[in-house]
């Protein structure tokens, strides 16, 4: 039921308080582990690093000995000592940060194969896509969503086989980290960015109170027993080792299969999700993990039935994170639709185009969308925000009608004129005016900016 969640956040949100205040009960749990476990932990690496000294010691003795019996007596005392090696203790962890992708698992391997990365930037992005070797390496973090097996092999290091890997991710970057991720072809070629649950949450700044309101000690108490009573079932044996099955109620079962038959609707051909189908088709299964993890915090067992009451609460949230992973794809550029609305806008700007037809537009950016309907949902786009107004063209006779002509919202080409912190998209009214010849501004008096999914924040339903 691990989870990959992003909220991206600019600058003076307090997400650095925030995150520390819900890693607070897990690093209290290291910490604690490191006072029980630390000296055990420090007096067998000890022993182990002084009987590996003997034996090195006793090896090149034996690489010396002049007869075979001088020999097989020293590789005798070896083994002995071999026997006498204590296995290393590991100090449990629940976190990690700043951490190569090699080196992830190694701690991993060590941490029963679970470990989770809950940080309030996205410096760990760029260590995942090169910063130190230069090249991304992204297997383990891809194979540790679902836990699909995986093996790491090094020249220089030991090999590390990892069974079922699980890792949690929690991070708020900036915006700009989240757009740098959608320009690497490896993030979003491979899927990575589609393993993410997105949230994006009304900017606070300007409005912040010197003095913030505080969680309530009750509220505080009980989210403080229910991580003790989940970190508790660590020290289950049978549970570390097994993990405890969780079984949907017929009716949570119900409610589960109708979110999945209303989104595998919305990926078919035209329809609202046909262009995120990456992310898409992996949300009923999104789905089900949010419904353990509510029950987990909420069901007096953990062995009970997981009831129809947490599902629905699971499939409202997954229907309203939709519209956050519609805007977020958006936001990026990644979905094909989006993508071909970007590249006419950017024809246009740098041509300084004021009118032009459809078929000048589909030569100009054939090369990356060759398919015609492709290049007439793009228009259809910045037609249905007002960067662009169709102007009637008269057929002249028989044969194939005109290609529409185009004209270009003034606004377009404003923007070096404009304050850029004074920006709106056209009106409605604004747009009318302009098709019938009337001069305008762009709405407020800015350009318009190319957020094609705002009004579908306020949507309700998928």
């Amino acid at each position: 039921m691990n989870l990959y969640l992003l909220s991206p956040l600019p600058p003076g949100e307090r997400k650095s308080a925030v995150t520390q205040a819900a890693r607070r009960p897990l690093t209290g749990w290291e910490n604690e582990q490191e006072k029980l476990i630390g000296p055990l932990a420090q007096e067998a690496r000890s022993k182990r690093m002084t009987l590996e000294r003997a034996i090195e010691h006793r090896r090149n003795m034996a690489a010396k000995a002049k007869n075979s019996q001088s020999r097989d007596n020293l590789i005798q005392e070896i083994r002995n000592l071999e026997d006498e090696m204590p296995e290393l203790i590991t100090i449990p962890r629940l976190l990690a940060d700043d951490i190569t992708p090699e080196c992830l698992a190694m701690l991993m391997e060590q941490q029963s194969e679970c470990m989770s990365i809950i940080e309030a930037e996205g410096g760990i992005f760029g260590t995942f896509a090169g910063r130190y070797s230069h090249m991304p390496n992204l297997d383990l973090i891809l194979k540790s969503f679902s836990g699909e097996p995986c093996r790491v092999d090094r020249k220089h290091g030991q090999s590390i086989g990892l069974n079922h890997p699980l890792l949690t991710i929690c991070v708020t970057p900036q915006p700009d980290v989240l757009r740098g991720m959608a320009e690497n072809p490896e993030f979003r070629g491979r899927d990575f960015l589609a393993r993410f649950l997105f949230f994006f949450g009304q900017s606070r700044l300007g409005f912040r109170v010197a003095e913030p309101p505080q969680i309530s000690s009750q509220a505080e108490r009980a989210f403080l027993g229910r991580i003790e009573l989940l970190l508790s079932l660590r020290s289950n044996p049978e549970m570390n080792e097994n993990g405890q099955a969780l079984v949907l109620s017929a009716g949570a079962y119900e409610s589960w299969k109708n979110f999945f038959l209303l989104i595998e609707g919305e990926l078919r051909p035209g329809s609202s999700l046909e262009n995120m189908t990456d992310w898409a088709g992996k949300v009923p299964g999104q789905v089900a993990r949010l419904a353990g993890l509510l029950h987990l915090v909420s069901a007096q067992e953990v062995e009970s039935k997981i009831e129809q009451s947490i599902m629905v609460s699971a499939t409202e949230l997954g229907k309203k994170l939709v519209h956050h992973a519609r805007y977020a794809f958006h936001d990026m550029g990644c979905d094909e639709l989006t993508a071909c609305a970007q590249a006419i806008l950017k024809w246009i700007s740098d041509r300084k185009i004021e009118l032009f037809t459809g078929r000048e537009c589909q030569r100009a950016i054939r090369g990356r969308f060759p398919k015609k309907a492709q290049v007439e949902q793009g228009l259809n786009m910045l037609l249905e925000y007002g960067y662009i107004v169709v102007v009637p063209v008269q057929s002249s006779g028989p044969g194939r009608p005109p290609s529409p002509n185009y004209r270009v919202h003034p606004a377009v080409h404003a923007s070096e004129s404009v304050p850029s912190s004074n920006l709106s998209q056209p009106t409605h009214c604004d747009t009318v005016r302009y098709a019938t010849g009337v001069p305008v501004g762009a709405g407020e008096g800015g350009r318009p900016p190319f957020d094609p999914s705002f009004n579908g924040r306020e949507e309700v339903g998928v």
